[in-house]
């Protein structure tokens, strides 16, 4: 059984996952991705290689776990965290704090097709994926035991990906992690401060500057970060304020699916199909208790969902570790401008 433990001192949580140790060879450095279509156990016609279909889209009316669907989720086959029955009481274990290892570990199997990448698949497709996405996240938010849930993608061997079929996975933790509770933190101390949500302002700062801005139609806005700890760092939102992904509209979906391909098939240009990481941030279960009474009180006026778009083109190495200080060799503006003049 999986289990979260909190490091008291770096103040967040890690998932010590015991059951993916018989995974040895996620430790080699010469991994390769698995890349045989007749060994996928996402293509149609395998899905009895996966676990149990928890949704999915399909035109056809066809049965679970058969083929005929367009967008699939199953558990993950090797899940960090799974749903069971359990109680726990946060703060009972003092120093080294640790709960039972309760969550969900999804995998959304973007389309039926092995080797075709997620920046060339079909429009329509690309909304339906995206449609998923907001299906999973309000899914999650019924069950109080859970306080977040992550969507995120690995393209590539370096970014993390061990299977070709496009991809993306959902996790939902019963605690708020660190990078989030930071983000939470600084967006509710700015909307104390001006009464406006920070991440408006820094669109409206985008929009004005225009330096960093890489695709904006009037509702989906991306642009290379300001600060951006890695080259080709890129932040994705909805240009009118929203906290929450699963609240969004189709129109919403719609732009966003154009942009996401927009500013991938850029980036696949301009530097050769590189490993990224993506990751959507939306806002924290609303009705699962906070830590702090009250500290959700503003939650809707002051955070606003995004996506962060991470390219693995550099290596982490002793500096960064040691300081959380990153250097990144590539300026902002720079980026913006080389993936503006990409000609798709």
């Amino acid at each position: 059984m999986s289990e979260l433990r909190y490091d008291a001192l770096q103040k967040r949580w890690v998932i010590i996952a015991s059951e993916r140790q018989h995974r040895p060879q996620d430790f080699q450095s010469d991994q390769n991705i698995k890349r045989s279509e007749k060994e996928c156990p996402f293509c149609p016609g395998r899905e009895d290689q996966t676990p149990p279909e928890i949704t999915a889209i399909r035109p056809d009316g066809s049965k679970p776990d058969t083929p005929g669907w367009r967008v699939r989720v199953t558990q993950n086959m090797y899940p960090a965290l799974r749903l069971f029955d359990v109680e726990w009481e946060l703060g009972a274990e003092g120093f080294y704090e640790a709960i039972p290892g309760y969550g969900i570990h999804e995998v959304i199997i973007e389309g039926p097709d092995h080797d075709r990448d997620f920046v060339d698949l079909p429009y329509e497709l690309t909304v339906d994926i995206l449609r998923i996405y907001r299906n999973r996240l309000g899914a999650h938010m019924e069950d109080l035991r859970l306080k977040y849930s992550l969507i995120f993608k690995n393209h590539g061997q370096t970014a993390g990906a061990s299977l070709v079929h496009p991809h993306s996975q959902v996790i939902a933790t019963p605690v708020t992690p660190r990078t989030i509770r930071m983000e939470l933190m600084a967006t509710l101390k700015h909307f104390a401060e001006t009464d406006r949500c920070m991440i408006c302002d820094m669109v409206e700062r985008e929009r004005s500057d225009k330096k960093r801005v890489i695709y904006d139609d009037g509702t989906i806005i991306a642009f290379t970060n300001y600060a951006g700890r890695f080259p080709f760092e890129m932040f994705v939102t909805s240009v009118r304020h929203e906290t929450f992904f699963h609240r969004e509209s189709d129109r919403t979906l719609q732009s966003l699916a154009r942009c996401l391909k927009d500013i991938l098939k850029r980036l696949s240009i301009a530097l050769n199909d590189p490993p990224y990481n993506y990751i959507l941030h939306s806002g924290p279960n609303p009705n699962a208790e906070p830590i702090f009474p009250g500290f959700w009180k503003t939650l809707e006026q002051d955070y606003h969902w995004h996506i962060e778009i991470i390219p693995r083109l550099v290596k982490t190495a002793g500096f960064e570790w040691g300081s959380g200080l990153h250097i990144n060799p590539m300026p902002p503006e720079r980026a913006a401008e080389f993936l503006r003049e990409i000609e798709l």
